[in-house]
């Protein structure tokens, strides 16, 4: 059964309280994440495993929380269970700074868990167990018009290729549908996040893509992935591409090489720090999202907001784990979440 959050239990009606009841300060801007939060493991040095939360769209919307607190307002959009480990996630979510009023509790679910293991150069794969995940039930049951009535409230609305590959299809079918019905009131960010084993077969996921390219005003793609799809192997090509099916703004992401932005006909090419040496890239394109998008939300260049997103992606590939915790200018890990090993 799904319900509100109110309907899971007391702790998730103090929550809404604290946080879903007030009103959006109308001198900022909101943005709303749409996705999956999971258990995420981290190997430690000593064979042992750290426990915190995480997920591509749930990364983005701290580094969101994190680096935008004065000027946006954050929200998760997701689905939750009543077991303890969602009463977790959920006030990780209030830790970090993220509004909680649109999650929905689906009674019977829990968390989807991953394993993260890395290589010597830092490259992370990943081992997953979500296939009975709350989150892949978020939309059970609603239409598109009851979807966009929850969406249209935001000024902007981030999500992924993940997002809709968890989600089967009659729910993305009307989340696509609502994302049309609201596009004329708010800003639209996507980046595909291609993960071949969540999707049914490449047609679907290609088929998929390029519906939210005709829907995204910022379209944040990776080379390596679209590759993968497509066999595309320039940067420029891959933009030309995207632009061509709609998306207003691309972005074409190279790990820690140039990124290439293509925008109103123009190109521009924008550089990272180079005396980077990654530990971990598990978040680096998560937060290279929030750096962006974010910049870009709050009315900063192209070249601005490249030049953020890079920063915020230099400083996350240098600790374990896909959530570091930012001061101003400095990172630091969140006590709650990741330690440097």
């Amino acid at each position: 059964m799904i319900t509100g959050i109110v309907g899971c239990s007391f702790f998730h009606l103090l929550l809404m309280l604290c946080t879903g009841l007030s009103m959006l300060n109308p001198k900022r801007k909101s943005i709303a994440c749409i996705g999956e939060c999971m258990l995420e493991l981290t190997s430690t040095a000593n064979g042992l495993f750290k426990q915190s939360f995480a997920g591509d769209t749930f990364n983005t919307a701290v580094y969101l929380a994190h680096l935008f607190s004065d000027e946006l307002d954050v929200s998760y959009i997701t689905g939750v269970g009543s077991d303890t480990y969602s009463q977790k996630m959920v006030a990780a979510f209030e830790s970090e700074g993220i509004r909680t009023n649109a999650l929905q509790c689906i009674e019977g679910r829990t968390p989807g868990l991953y394993i993260i293991e890395n290589d010597a150069s830092g490259e992370r794969y990943f081992h997953y167990w979500r296939s009975a995940s709350a989150a892949r039930h978020m939309f059970d049951r609603w239409t598109s018009a009851r979807i966009a009535e929850l969406l249209v409230s935001y000024d902007c609305l981030y999500l992924s290729g993940i997002s809709l590959a968890i989600l089967d299809e009659v729910q993305r079918h009307n989340l696509i549908e609502a994302l049309h019905i609201v596009k004329p009131h708010c800003l639209i960010a996507y980046d595909p996040n291609y993960r071949a084993d969540l999707w049914p077969d490449n047609d679907i996921c290609r088929q998929t893509n390029k519906q939210l390219a005709k829907l995204a005003d910022i379209a944040l793609v990776s080379k390596e992935d679209h590759i993968t799809l497509w066999e595309r192997t320039s940067k420029d090509m891959i933009a030309t591409t995207w632009s061509s099916w709609g998306s207003t703004e691309v972005v074409v992401k190279d790990g820690g090489n140039d990124c290439l932005i293509l925008k109103d006909g123009e190109k521009t090419t924008v550089s990272p720090q180079s005396d980077i040496i990654p530990v971990d890239t598990t978040g680096a394109g998560d937060s290279f999202a929030a750096g962006y998008v974010g910049s870009r939300l709050l009315e900063r260049t192209t070249s601005e907001a490249a030049k953020e997103a890079h920063s915020i992606a230099a400083n996350v590939v240098q600790f374990k784990g896909a959530i570091i915790k930012t001061a101003g200018s400095k990172f630091e890990h969140s006590v709650s979440l990741h330690q440097r090993n």
